[in-house]
Parts: C-alpha cells; structure tokens; sequence
C-alpha cells in the first residue's frame, strides 16, 4: 500500500523484455530485495540491488496494463516506497494495481497552477468522482471536473517540479488507478441493487 505522495522521480536505466532497472538516490536507504516500491504507480518488487540502480520484474500483465505496453519512450518513473503502520497519508490509499492508461489531452498551464486533462475509458471514469482521488503514475491527484470521457485535475508547481509531471506531453499515456474506496462502495450499492432484482 502507498500514499501517492512521490518520494524520488528515477531515470530508466534499461527496460527490455520484462525487466526494468531505475536509477535512484532516496529511495534506496532501508530498501532491501522483495521490497515494494510504486514505480509510476505500479506496485512492483526489488529483485535486484546494486550500486545506485534497482532491478524490478514485470508480468505480461503489469506490462499490458500500464504505460510499459505503449509505444512511447519512458525515460524517468515516480518512486514512492511503502508506505507503514506510522506513515502519515498526505495523499489516499493507492494500492499500486493499475487499472488502465489514460491519455494526456490538454496541459493548460496558469499562474498557480497547471490544469491537465485526461482521457480514459469510460468504464474506468465510472469509478472517478469530483473532488475525490485518483492516482496518475502513482501521484495521488485531485478531481476537479468530470467530462464524458475525460476529467481534469490541478497540478499545483511543487508536484509538477516534484515528479513526472514536469516532463509530460500531449498524447502521453500515464498509468490510471481510482480510488480503492470509491471502487469498493460501487461493487456494494450494485449488489445490493442486483439482489433486490430478482
């Protein structure tokens, strides 16, 4: 389990077939081999140590549901480790279990901020609601609004210069996991609602 509050943003050191290794600083100390670690919001394990890089194994379906499927060049990942029983939550509860991809469509940048609007399957937007979380690349965000098939959220300067954010581009894809709360309370109202149909 993570806050969303990234930690570090790592440089890609290499990332063939289902193998990652990051270039990192912070997140090293304390970390140690079948550690956690949100990579880009995803919840993948430290399978390797060695000297400032850290090695990471990913299933064909971490890569068929995140950003590392796409065609697109991914140079640097947010970081955040695992979060404890003493961990403040300064952002939600993010379980690191990618959802799908979204789609940056619209980065409009204001004096105090930077407004980014994504596109997502609308499936998925079911389960966004405004002013509740979401995780985008593991970066714990608020909704501002909702749209048919988009929402938008405000990215104020210290996150933007914090993680990678900073970097994004039109027509980027960023990895998408909705509130876990927001998911469970949907399954239960649907159920109740199912069961009284019959």
């Amino acid at each position: 389990m993570f806050t969303g509050i990234v930690e570090e943003v790592g440089k890609v050191n290499t990332f063939n077939d289902f193998t990652l290794i990051v270039e990192c600083k912070k997140i090293l100390e304390g970390i140690k081999i079948g550690d956690s670690i949100s990579t880009s919001g995803i919840c993948l394990t430290v399978t390797n140590l060695e000297g400032n890089k850290i090695s990471f194994d990913l299933s064909e379906e971490t890569i068929n549901k995140s950003i590392f499927g796409k065609e697109q060049e991914i140079t640097h990942v947010n970081l955040e480790r695992s979060a404890t029983l003493g961990t403040r939550i300064g952002g939600h509860l993010v379980e690191g279990h990618v959802e799908e991809t979204g789609i940056c469509i619209e980065i409009e940048k204001l004096s105090e901020s930077t407004i980014i609007t994504f596109e997502v399957n609308k499936n998925l937007l079911e389960n966004i609601i405004e002013k509740g979380y979401v995780a985008i690349d593991g970066t714990s965000l608020t909704v501002n609004k909702i749209y048919d098939n988009t929402f938008q959220v405000s990215i104020i300067p210290h996150t933007l210069n914090e993680t990678t954010f900073k970097n994004l581009k039109i027509n980027q894809y960023v990895n998408v996991e909705t509130d876990v709360n927001a998911r469970y309370i949907k399954k239960y109202v649907e159920d109740i609602i199912k069961r009284k149909s019959l």
